[in-house]
């Protein structure tokens, strides 16, 4: 599938994979439903349910790595994503976004090391850092919209040093409540951290999609090598779909949703007929989508000659 992504970047306008001017990598993982003790692979999860674990690695928006596995450690495949895949952003600016399940020390020293822009949430273990954050002075703290920022060091447990936190601090009724984001050493503004960090819920709804939008809620198979095959063709699926809108698509047409550009480009009402021994295909195209289909077809299609039909590739 890194193939597949390598050609999509190396096609795509380079804004169009960018956010302010950074290459933006995103991991995250959900749980995926099953029904039945049948299920390969499939364990039982914090809710008591029966479910499988879909570990995703995202470069811009395209799914460039997914292991889909059994539910334990849901960080479990992060580094060797890393490690696969680092040729998209290696030599980049880059900026890395993860929630709390990937932030233990160990995740954190590899996350580091890749030299980029990173947050991670931190809420799994906030008590030393809210001791830190209560010893704070009052001039350390900057106020934004009635809530209050500043930095901390903490070195987790698995940590060769420690590790910058940005902390956001809040009044709820009579004691201050906190959150806290790991960030690399290079952050100068918490606010900034907090806001770009933000951002994250766009990637979270990539995800979303591709789960919604091709109907990957729940494995069709008993055997986990089967539904893992099925997850591999779904993730290359989204990104087939991704790059057309990436490549071909106008600007304002980037935002069109999975299920819109099916039922546009795919799933496309036509009639088929037999006329003088040949089979023609009638299809019935949005006027607003016949210049597009007219440059896809300039690309892609067929070109009739001696022995089988052959794609015509299109040159410059």
């Amino acid at each position: 599938m890194g193939e597949l992504v390598s050609w999509i970047i190396a096609n795509t306008h380079p804004q169009r994979l960018l956010h302010a001017g950074q290459l933006e990598v995103f991991f995250d993982d959900t749980e995926i439903e099953v029904y039945g003790d049948h299920f390969k692979g499939a364990k039982t999860n914090y809710k008591g349910d029966k479910a499988l674990s879909w570990q995703t690695l995202w470069v811009g928006p395209l799914l460039a790595d997914c292991y889909l596995g059994s539910p334990g450690d849901v960080s479990s495949r992060l580094l060797e994503m890393l490690e696969r895949n680092r040729r998209f952003w290696e030599g980049k600016e880059a900026h890395f976004y993860a929630d709390s399940a990937s932030s233990c020390g160990e995740y954190l020293e590899g996350i580091a090391a890749e030299g980029w822009h990173y947050t991670v949430s931190y809420n799994k273990w906030p008590e030393p850092l809210e001791r830190l954050a209560e010893g704070l002075p009052q001039w350390a703290w900057k106020e934004k919209g009635g809530k209050y920022y500043s930095f901390i060091r903490h070195q987790p447990s698995g940590c060769k040093s420690p590790k910058l936190y940005a902390v956001k601090r809040w009044r709820d009724g009579l004691f201050y409540e906190y959150s806290f984001i790991a960030c690399d050493d290079r952050q100068t503004d918490a606010v900034m951290v907090n806001e770009r960090h933000a951002l994250k819920g766009e990637k979270e709804r990539l995800f979303s999609d591709l789960l919604s939008d091709l109907d990957l809620h729940r494995p069709p198979c008993l055997a986990l090598i089967a539904n893992q095959i099925y997850y591999l063709v779904g993730a290359m699926a989204y990104n087939l779909l991704v790059g057309v809108k990436l490549m071909y698509l106008g600007d304002e047409d980037q935002r069109v949703g999975l299920k819109k550009l099916l039922s546009i480009l795919v799933h496309i009402p036509g009639k088929i007929y037999r006329r003088s021994r040949q089979w023609v295909v009638r299809l019935m195209v949005d006027s607003g989508w016949l210049s597009w289909w007219k440059r896809w077809l300039e690309v892609g299609w067929i070109e009739y000659g001696v022995g089988r039909p052959r794609l015509r590739v299109a040159s410059g």
